[in-house]
C-alpha cells in the first residue's frame, strides 16, 4: 500500500506498563528529533498503555491513545504478559494511525517487531527501531525478529557487543544496524538533584548513604548487593547506610532477608519520582544487576560527580566501565567481591576518586541530546 506521507510526521512507539528508563531515553529522543530544526519535525507519542499520561500537556508532541485508559499491573508475570497480549491488539489502531497521520518515520524503543510489519503493507515508511535491552532470544522470539527486523530500515543499539550479536544471531545486514547512545543526560537531572529529599529520610543521610536505584526484580540483583554490603558493615562498622530506590515484585522477599538478618542500615525507600535528589547526596552509586543495556543510572550518576561500582554484568557496564578508571567493577554474583571492592573504594586517595569523578563525566557527555541529534539526523 502507498500512502503519501507528511513530509515531517514522526511516529514514536514504545508500549510499557511501568516506569524504567526507557521513558526517559523516549523522551529524549522526543526532545532531539524537535531539535532537528531544518526538518521541522511533527512528532506523535504513541501512548499504548498509559504509560506517557503524566505527559498530557506537554507541548513538544502529540499525544495519541490507544489503550491509555486501562489500569494495567505494573509488575510480575501478568504485567509481561499484558504487553505482548494487548501490544498485538494495539496493531490495527496503529495501522489506522499510519493512515490517518500519515508519518515519514517511526521510532520504536520497545516491541519493535510490530511497527516492523507496518514495512509490509507501507513500503515508504522508514522504520528506526532501537533495541533498548539485551536480546534474550529463545527460538520462539528469534524466528519473529529475523522475519520482522529484516524489514527494519536502521536498527540502534546502545552496545557494541550488542551490535555484534544482533548481526550474528539474525543475519542482519551489519550497515543496517548503528551504535547511538540513548539520549538520557539533559540540565533537568541536575535541576532535579538539587531538591529536597523527603523528610522522613533526612535521619538516613546523618550517616555516609551508598545508593541504588531500580525495580526490585530478578534481573537488579538485590539480594547479592544486601548481602555484599552486610557484610561490608560488619568489617568496617554501621557508619554507612544504603538505600534502594524502587519497587517490584521482590520486594517482601528483600524485606523478610533485611529482617532475618536484623541489618540496620539498608534501607528499601520504594519508588520515587525523582530519584537524583537521593543520588546526588550520595557517597557511591552501586549497580548490582545481572544485565543491563547500558545502565542508564550508570550515566546518570557520573553526570552528576557521583562515583559507580557495578557488577561485570552483559552487556552495558562490562562494557562502559573501566575498573579504577571511570568505575569500580566487581564479579557478577560474587558478593565476597562486592565486599572486598567496596572496601576498595573506601581506601581510593582523594586524588584517585577526583580522576574517577573525571573520567566517567566525559563518558556521560555521550548520551547527551545534541550527541544524539548529530548522530540520528544522517538517518532522517
Amino acid at each position: 500500500m502507498k500512502i503519501n506521507n507528511s513530509k515531517n510526521n514522526i511516529f514514536i512507539w514504545s508500549p510499557m506498563t511501568s516506569h524504567v528508563g526507557t521513558i526517559m531515553a523516549t523522551m529524549g529522543m522526543v526532545r532531539s528529533l524537535n531539535d532537528i530544526s531544518k526538518f521541522n519535525n511533527k512528532i506523535f507519542l504513541i501512548n499504548v498503555f498509559g504509560e506517557f499520561n503524566f505527559l498530557k500537556n506537554n507541548k513538544d508532541f502529540n499525544l495519541l491513545n490507544i489503550f491509555s485508559k486501562f489500569n494495567f499491573p505494573k509488575t510480575g508475570i501478568i504485567s509481561k504478559i499484558s504487553i505482548y497480549l494487548f501490544s498485538i491488539f494495539a496493531f490495527p489502531w496503529l495501522f489506522y494511525l499510519v493512515i490517518k497521520h500519515k508519518p515519514r518515520i517511526i521510532f520504536t524503543c520497545l516491541v519493535g517487531y510490530l511497527p516492523s510489519l507496518l514495512k509490509f503493507f507501507f513500503k515508504d515508511l522508514k522504520v528506526i527501531n532501537s533495541i533498548q535491552g539485551y536480546p534474550r532470544l529463545n527460538f520462539f522470539r528469534s524466528i519473529i525478529w529475523k522475519y520482522t527486523y529484516k524489514k527494519s530500515d536502521c536498527l540502534i543499539s546502545m552496545t557494541n557487543k550488542t551490535r555484534n550479536y544482533l548481526i550474528e544471531s539474525l543475519n542482519l545486514n551489519e550497515n543496517k544496524i548503528i551504535k547511538i547512545d540513548n539520549p538520557i543526560i539533559s540540565r533537568k537531572i541536575k535541576n532535579l538533584s538539587n531538591e529536597r529529599i523527603d523528610d522522613q529520610d533526612l535521619y538516613i543521610f546523618k550517616k555516609k548513604v551508598f545508593c541504588s536505584i531500580g525495580r526490585l526484580t530478578r534481573q537488579k540483583n538485590y539480594l547479592e548487593l544486601i548481602k555484599g554490603f552486610s557484610n561490608f558493615s560488619k568489617r568496617n562498622g554501621e557508619n554507612t547506610n544504603l538505600i534502594i530506590l524502587g519497587d517490584g515484585e521482590d520486594e517482601e522477599k528483600l524485606k523478610k532477608f533485611i529482617r532475618d538478618q536484623n541489618i540496620n542500615n539498608c534501607f528499601l525507600l520504594g519508588f520515587k519520582t525523582n530519584p537524583y535528589r537521593y543520588l546526588a547526596k550520595s557517597e557511591l552509586y552501586i549497580c548490582s544487576s545481572l544485565w543491563e543495556e547500558p545502565g542508564h543510572t550508570l550515566i546518570e550518576a557520573g553526570y552528576l560527580n557521583i562515583p559507580v561500582l557495578s557488577s561485570d554484568c552483559p552487556n552495558g557496564p562490562d562494557e562502559l566501565i573501566q575498573h579504577n578508571h571511570n568505575g569500580l567493577k566487581y564479579r557478577m554474583n560474587n558478593f565476597k567481591d562486592l565486599e572486598n571492592k567496596l572496601i576498595e573504594f573506601e581506601n581510593l586517595t582523594e586524588n584517585e576518586l577526583f580522576q574517577i569523578k573525571i573520567n566517567m563525566k566525559k563518558l556521560s557527555s555521550n548520551f547527551t541530546e545534541f550527541y544524539f541529534s548529530k548522530k540520528i539526523k544522517n538517518y532522517l
